[in-house]
This record gives structure tokens, C-alpha cells and sequence, in this order.
């Protein structure tokens, strides 16, 4: 599996390969960049390993977030501007693989979007596999892939983000502007007006996960920008992102990424 590395003139980089009518990028896009409408050949997803940017169809605005993967049809017009410093792991698939995911699945048949603890845990790893290559990686990077389409293809099938209630919509609201603080389901529902077991089941039956797992996730993406984008030091990236300690940061941060705060910043360093 042979990587190649590509730089353009407006700041972004890619390491390409390909495996078996894959094509998969690890992305980099600088902050402001704009890319106006154009065309994408193939069908693909991208999972968004950090960074923050707005994807505009016609004339809908839709916010993509870190630790979500999106869905490309094959044609697909779109424009994209980066708030952030992006970066995306891409997969395209020719029309050879496509045909056999069609067999299976329609994810693959329409623009939308996915943020569940399933997938980043499954994106993070093919990430890992992507960046770490040996003599199994290939192996591994298909078998991930195949993993994040069903998983993808389950939650489409099920309620997706359809129907969400207000209340449920104030909750996750409350989540990211208060991900780094301490406090119980019992709060986060007197706030929102419903019953905690309530609040608890519609939670994961919607977004996939816990709300402590997804706190647990705003926190890492916190500490991720922080330690790509700064020099602040890890213990007190630590405390501003909500855990007790640089030791606590380590070993969650080191579960989600497979690698240490600190050698995520070399790598980061490194781009």
C-alpha cells in the first residue's frame, strides 16, 4: 500500500492510495479557504477527524463537525467554505465498488451526514491503519470501511436525526457550551424539562451513544484542536477541556486516537 503526498497552491495537502477501487485521502485544509461549486466524479465518504466547515447545495448551508462522516452520491455538486483548520479522511469508491455497495446499501445514494461513538471509533481506527501502514493494513482498511457502512446504513435505516424533539435539540445545545463543566443527567434533564430515564434512552436511541460518551467525545475534540492548532501546554489543555488531569486527558485521549496527546502533536507538527 503506497501512500503519495500532493500539495496545491491554496494550502492544501493530501496523502493519497489506492486498494482495490478505493481511494483513500487523509486531507488538510487551511483556515478561510473557499472552494466554489464543482463536481465529484466518484461516490465517497469523508470522515472529518477535526475542524469545522459549512457545505452549501443549492441553496441549503449545512454545518459539518468533527468526529461526523458525510455522504457523497457519485456527481455530486457542492461548495465548501473551512472555518477551521480541516482535516478529512476521504474514501471514494469507482463505480466497480460502488455497484457491489449497491447490492447491500443505498448510503451511498445520497448527501447526508453521521456523528455517532461507533463511527468516530471506527473512523479513528482507519485513520491509525491509514497512517501506520504494514503488511496487513490493506486487509484491515477494507474490513473498516465495509464496518462504517453498515453501521451507517443501520442508522439510516433506523430513526436517524429526524423528529428531534425541541427539548432533545436544547440538550445537545447545552452539551457544547457546557462539555468541559461537571454535572449529572439529572441536571442536564431539570433543565430541559423531562424525565432523566427519558432524557437517558431517547438520548442513545437517536445520537448512538451515551451523553456521557458524547462529552467524553467533545472533550478529546477540544483537546485535538488544542493540541494540533497550539503550543499551550497538555496540563492545561487538560483542565480546559473537563478532565481531572493530564493523566486522565492521556489514557481517554490515547483510547480514541491510539496514540498520546503528546505524540499527536508531533505527528500534527509534521503536516
Amino acid at each position: 500500500m503506497e501512500r503519495v503526498l500532493h500539495r496545491s497552491s491554496d494550502g492544501v495537502t493530501a496523502k493519497t492510495c489506492r486498494i482495490n477501487g478505493l481511494n483513500i485521502s487523509d486531507v488538510a485544509y487551511p483556515p478561510g479557504l473557499s472552494q466554489p461549486r464543482h463536481t465529484h466524479k466518484y461516490a465517497s465518504f469523508s470522515f472529518v477527524m477535526a475542524g469545522s466547515y459549512l457545505e452549501k447545495f443549492n441553496r441549503q448551508i449545512f454545518p459539518r463537525q468533527s468526529s461526523s462522516i458525510v455522504f457523497h452520491p457519485p456527481e455530486e455538486s457542492h461548495a465548501v467554505n473551512f472555518e477551521t483548520n480541516v482535516q478529512i479522511l476521504s474514501v471514494e469508491f469507482d463505480f466497480r465498488r460502488l455497484a457491489a455497495v449497491r447490492q447491500h446499501s443505498t448510503v451511498l445514494e445520497e448527501t447526508g451526514s453521521l456523528q455517532t461513538e461507533n463511527i468516530n471509533y471506527l473512523g479513528r481506527r482507519l485513520y491509525q491503519e491509514f497512517q501506520r501502514p504494514d503488511d496487513f493494513s490493506a486487509l484491515a482498511i477494507e474490513g473498516l470501511i465495509l464496518e462504517i457502512l453498515a453501521e451507517a446504513s443501520r442508522r439510516r435505516a433506523g430513526s436517524g436525526e429526524k423528529d428531534i424533539p425541541r427539548w432533545l435539540e436544547q440538550t445537545r445545545e447545552f452539551l457544547h457550551a457546557n462539555f468541559a463543566g461537571s454535572f449529572f443527567v439529572e441536571d442536564v434533564a431539570r433543565i430541559v424539562g423531562v424525565h432523566p430515564v427519558h432524557l437517558a434512552r431517547v438520548f442513545r436511541r437517536k445520537f448512538g451513544c451515551t451523553i456521557g460518551e458524547y462529552v467524553r467525545r467533545l472533550r478529546v475534540e477540544f483537546a485535538d484542536r488544542q493540541i494540533s492548532a497550539t503550543e499551550t501546554p497538555l496540563s492545561e489543555i487538560a483542565l480546559a477541556a473537563g478532565f481531572a488531569d493530564q493523566s486522565h486527558l492521556n489514557k481517554t485521549f490515547k483510547s480514541v486516537f491510539g496514540l498520546t496527546p503528546a505524540a499527536h502533536r508531533k505527528i500534527s507538527r509534521r503536516r
